[in-house]
């Protein structure tokens, strides 16, 4: 599968050109495989009212506009995988204040945080990046072994580790998955399905909005 990049700064029309691709290919095959337009989760509302602003295109079916979360859940769908209950960003943050609470006394860098307003909610962007990476909790620990020379950097990465562990721990432990967890599911599922990922991916034509 060929791949194209868009590349450059704000304001240098990617979003504008993805646009008028995805609405020349819907205007010239309404119907056909899914087309993808992978946006920010804040952004997908705001692409298709640009995309039905122009008055060529009353409306489509064949196109998807989605998050990184809403691809994962489209892929899931694609290969008839089943998809888990999922934990929302409200109660993302309920569990962390609780182990944030329950392991304060063991955390090295964020023992003095832990309490402070808000600090769930800085912890949960830490490890949505370091989910986002891929990192598990003993690849932290090994990262953290090696910072000799900073050793504010390895309490850091020490406690993070010990937080991922907790919060991934509880969510087998009450059968959920988060959005972050959604995306592994769906690499996951691609992989069990070589044969069909490769006759799938070849129908796809997916376009990233930068």
């Amino acid at each position: 599968m060929r791949v194209r990049f868009l590349v450059g700064p704000a304001g240098t029309g990617k979003t504008f050109r993805c646009l008028a691709e995805a609405r020349a290919a819907l205007l010239a095959a309404p119907e056909g495989t899914p087309l993808v337009l992978l946006a920010p989760r804040q952004g997908t509302y705001q692409l298709e009212q640009q995309l039905l602003a122009e008055p060529s295109l009353a409306g489509y079916t064949r196109l998807r506009i989605v998050s990184f979360e809403g691809l994962a859940r489209f892929v899931l769908e694609q290969l008839q995988a089943p998809r888990p209950k999922l934990l929302d960003e409200e109660g993302r943050l309920m569990v962390l204040r609780a182990l944030l609470a329950k392991k304060r006394g063991t955390l090295k860098l964020f023992r003095a945080s832990a309490r402070l307003t808000g600090f769930a909610q800085h912890l949960s962007g830490l490890l949505r990046e370091v989910q986002a990476a891929q990192l598990t909790p003993a690849g932290l620990r090994q990262v953290a072994a090696a910072m000799t020379a900073n050793q504010e950097l390895a309490f850091k990465l020490q406690d993070l580790a010990t937080l991922l562990e907790e919060y991934l721990a509880w969510l087998t432990a009450h059968q959920l998955r988060d959005s972050e967890c959604l995306l592994q599911d769906a690499a996951e599922a691609l992989n069990r399905n070589a044969p069909e990922r490769g006759r799938w991916c070849a129908q796809q034509a997916p376009r990233t909005q930068g």
